[in-house]
């Protein structure tokens, strides 16, 4: 499944075992292993998150 943000997309292999936020980047580990995502605001970094939690509300 992959997440769309400023005409980038983040491809993510659910289910996700894993994830840590510190400040704007986002580390999660999912079937193909571990992932590190930044990004440029904090808020876009909690909505990544949010929807790594429960993708299927978007």
């Amino acid at each position: 499944m992959s997440y769309k943000i400023d005409n980038h997309e983040i491809n993510v292999c659910f289910p996700v075992d894993s994830i840590s936020i510190n400040k704007t980047s986002i580390a999660f580990t999912d079937k193909h292993g571990k992932n590190r995502q930044t990004f440029s605001k904090r808020t876009e970094a909690l909505k990544f998150m949010k929807w790594l939690l429960n993708p299927n509300s978007k």
